[in-house]
């Protein structure tokens, strides 16, 4: 939620922005005039990425104001086209064969999209997915931020019948939905969220003595919703310490990370391909070998940019089985 008792007028959200040009004086006279509740240049330029929330030095969550005056004033999506999409979601069936464990995977779709991604040792807990499990962020990023919001609930009650301890979740939208935005909405959360990254270095730790350290330099693909969860990037760090992978510093990562732009073409907001490109130059221009993406998203709307300058795009949770010998490295750039 926008805090304005925390926002002092800095501008810092706006100016440091990468989608937007705008002076410090221009973006205060912005801010103003969305705390008074005004349509402003802002809320077309802005395409979801979340940084503003992280960028604001007082955590007023910025963000969170031009989502929702992006919904007020429809500027992405008219409330039908929003109401149809949120209809193709929604589970409106009885849930049955719900998993029980102390711990738990979510997979949101993508055991149906990615399956390949979630093979192997590391993967073995109980699992669930598909609609009943989504977790809405899809409609914050689209500016229909009450549709996320509507059916945060329902999805934390569905998770909460597997009566786990710890849900882990393979996406990164999922976790920061149950670590940062539900709590947010007033909802509680009976459950730990675990973040992949978090249960990738625990089986690698428990694991020390199998590890074949991979010995390789990696840009890092952060993908939009870190923004919402910073706190855990620590484990990203580790895991890549633990099979011997080098983050190689570049300009566009940690606090200054470019999203893949792929919400672009959804918000009909420009092209993404030449921030992609951008992306992907800085990485190879750094060093890297590879593109390690935590989101599958971010991993297939950047193969072609990065496939351009021969740097192979690599599932985070692959390191981890490479580094344990179940599957082979690909060929390095």
């Amino acid at each position: 939620m926008f805090d304005r008792s925390k926002c002092n007028l800095c501008g810092d959200c706006l100016v440091e922005c990468q989608w937007m040009e705008v002076e410090k004086d221009q973006a205060v006279e912005w801010m103003k005039a969305m705390m008074a509740g005004e349509r402003t240049p802002v809320l077309q330029q802005c395409i979801t990425c979340f940084a503003c929330n992280e960028i604001c030095p007082e955590k007023a969550n910025p963000f969170d104001l031009i989502s929702q005056l992006q919904e007020q004033y429809d500027v992405f999506a008219s409330r039908e086209p929003a109401r149809a999409q949120e209809e193709a979601y929604a589970f409106t069936k009885p849930l049955t064969n719900v998993p029980r464990g102390e711990r738990v995977m979510t997979a949101c779709v993508f055991e149906k999209t990615h399956p390949q991604l979630m093979q192997g040792e590391l993967y073995d807990l109980p699992r669930v997915s598909g609609k009943p499990y989504f977790c809405w962020m899809l409609f914050g990023h689209w500016g229909v931020e009450s549709i996320q919001r509507k059916h945060a609930r329902e999805m934390v009650e569905r998770l909460a019948l597997t009566g786990a301890r710890e849900i882990v979740c393979f996406h990164d939208d999922c976790y920061a939905m149950l670590a940062t935005l539900a709590p947010g909405y007033g909802i509680d959360v009976p459950f730990r969220p675990v973040h992949l990254s978090e249960h990738l270095v625990t089986c690698l730790r428990q694991n020390r003595h199998r590890i074949k350290r991979l010995n390789i330099d990696v840009a890092y693909q952060r993908p939009c919703a870190s923004r919402l969860t910073p706190e855990k990037e620590h484990f990203v760090d580790e895991l890549f310490e633990l099979a011997g992978v080098r983050r190689v510093p570049r300009a566009l990562d940690r606090e200054d990370a470019m999203c893949c732009a792929s919400i672009k073409l959804l918000l009909g907001n420009g092209d993404p391909i030449p921030d992609q490109q951008e992306n992907m130059l800085d990485a190879r221009q750094s060093g890297a070998q590879a593109v390690v993406c935590l989101c599958p998203g971010c991993l297939d709307s950047l193969a072609v940019a990065a496939g351009a300058h021969q740097l192979p795009t690599i599932f985070l949770g692959d390191i981890a089985r490479m580094a344990l010998g179940e599957i082979s490295l690909p060929v390095l750039g």
